[in-house]
Parts: C-alpha cells; sequence; structure tokens
C-alpha cells in the first residue's frame, strides 16, 4: 500500500471517526434535555426494535429457504412426471 493511499484512507477514517463522535455528544447533549419517562420510552423502542428485527430477519430467511427446497421438490416432481409417458390400455 502506497503511502498516499494510507494517508487518504487515514483521512476517511479519521473524518468517519469525528461525524461518529459529533453524532454521540449530540445524542447525549438531546438526551439530558428530555424528561425520564420519555427517555424510558424510547430505551423501550430501542430494545423492541433490537430484539425483534433480527427475529423478524431470521424468520424471514429460514421461511425463505423452506420455501425454495419445497419448491425445488415440486418442480423436479412435476418435470419428472411430464418426461414418463402415459400409460396405454
Amino acid at each position: 500500500m502506497t503511502h498516499s493511499t494510507f494517508r487518504d484512507f487515514e483521512t476517511a477514517f479519521e473524518s468517519l471517526a469525528r461525524d461518529i463522535m459529533r453524532a454521540c455528544r449530540r445524542a447525549v447533549r438531546e438526551l439530558n434535555t428530555m424528561p425520564w419517562p420519555t427517555v424510558l420510552g424510547w430505551c423501550v423502542v430501542f430494545a423492541l426494535i433490537i430484539s425483534i428485527l433480527p427475529l423478524a430477519f431470521c424468520l424471514f430467511v429460514l421461511f425463505l429457504g423452506v420455501k425454495v427446497i419445497a419448491g425445488a421438490f415440486y418442480v423436479d416432481r412435476r418435470t419428472s412426471l411430464r418426461k414418463t409417458p402415459p400409460h396405454q390400455e
């Protein structure tokens, strides 16, 4: 890695860190001005978001996988039924 590339990466990383710290300081100032019931309400909302969104995502991926697997067996069965000639009497 050349020095100029590393300096560009370092500059971008420092800018990102500065923006994150600025946002965190602003959030702390906002929390200090909020009344306790509002802070408690936001904590409950964030806890629900943090716990329910990953659960919903995992269930979505699980059911999508089951659907793909079941669909593969269904399509395979239909194609095998089409390839076999009908019984003649």
